[in-house]
């Protein structure tokens, strides 16, 4: 039995091997190796319109991109989501050691790596991390895009826009939304009944039902917010668009307008009956604003052009195809 069975062995071992002289004589190739890093290898230089990078808020990640990016890439842009935080699924018990830079760190990590500008876009609480990366890499990006986003200013803390969010309450509240706090920070654990009725109320039913698998813990980094102020020199200097979102229960219609005016912005769009979801309740309209304020500008391929030469060859303008709405809209 014995000497069978190592016979049984070593003609495993030839078939294998044979199969793979076979493959290999068949210009077979072989899978390489995975990588399980998180950090996101660094975006090539893009070489159609422009690059145009998506940052989510809050308790949210990039996957809540899937209506928008198609869109874009459609119209001829290259598109980044960026997740957040240092892991795709936030587990409560890892969140101890989470603070506002390393929880922004993928959003920096591909800022620093950039050879050329962006279109920077962010969406609720996002508006932080975006406004923290246009204070840090101001030559590096096109402009920004705050989607009913906390947008702040240069005069106050970077909480001021919390503070005074206070004074425009949630109509309902918080509902089944429970807290806690780790150290310095509060994390907010947006509840089923919240999110269906505040957040998601204008979405279609099976983004309510995505969501729900995907939902995770969010943070305003509060106490980090009242310690930082950005400058005018840098984020200051960088042109804003702001996207308002109508019938918007969690960052209220009224409370955005409210930001505007206390920051003003180089324009400002309105999207009727969107609520704060807005790229899964409207995505075709809010992508056709977004790609309306990208081809107001040009495409610096080359971070030392960042100035914006337009006498350099190497810069693109940043215009959507006539046609390519229409195959977007395919995907809404």
């Amino acid at each position: 039995m014995g000497s069978s069975r190592v016979s049984e062995m070593a003609m495993s071992i030839v078939v294998v091997l044979v199969l793979s002289q076979l493959l290999l004589a068949n210009g077979e190739e072989q899978p390489t190796q995975c990588s399980f890093s998180q950090k996101p290898p660094c975006p090539p230089t893009p070489t159609g319109l422009g690059h145009i990078v998506l940052v989510h808020g809050a308790g949210q990640g990039q996957w809540f991109w899937y209506k928008v990016k198609p869109i874009l890439e459609a119209a001829g842009y290259y598109v980044t989501t960026v997740q957040l935080g240092p892991s795709v699924t936030m587990a409560v018990d890892s969140i101890a050691n989470v603070t506002f830079s390393n929880y922004s760190q993928p959003l920096f990590d591909l800022m620093e790596c950039l050879d050329h500008k962006v279109l920077l876009v962010a969406h609720s609480a996002g508006g932080f991390n975006i406004a923290v990366a246009m204070d840090r890499y101001p030559k590096k990006i096109l402009a920004a895009v705050f989607i009913a986003a906390y947008m702040p200013d240069t005069a106050h803390p970077m909480s001021y826009v919390l503070d005074q969010e206070a004074n425009y309450p949630k109509g309902g509240g918080w509902l089944d939304t429970c807290v806690m706090t780790i150290g310095n920070t509060t994390w907010y654990f947006f509840g089923d009944d919240f999110l269906g009725t505040r957040l998601y109320q204008m979405c279609p039913p099976e983004d309510i039902a995505l969501m729900h698998t995907q939902k995770r813990p969010g943070s305003f980094f509060y106490n980090e917010m009242a310690e930082m102020q950005l400058t005018e020199e840098n984020y200051g200097s960088v042109d804003r668009f702001y996207i308002v979102a109508g019938d918007d229960l969690t960052i209220t219609t009224v409370f955005q307008y409210v930001m505007i005016e206390n920051f003003p912005v180089k324009e400002q769009k309105l999207i009727n009956s969107s609520g704060h979801e807005v790229m899964l309740s409207k995505p075709l309209e809010l992508s056709t604003n977004i790609l309306d304020i990208a081809r107001k500008y040009y495409s610096s391929f080359v971070t030392p052009k960042a100035a914006g030469d337009g006498t350099w060859a190497g810069w693109v303008e940043m215009r959507a195809k006539p046609n390519s709405l229409l195959r977007g809209a395919l995907w809404v």
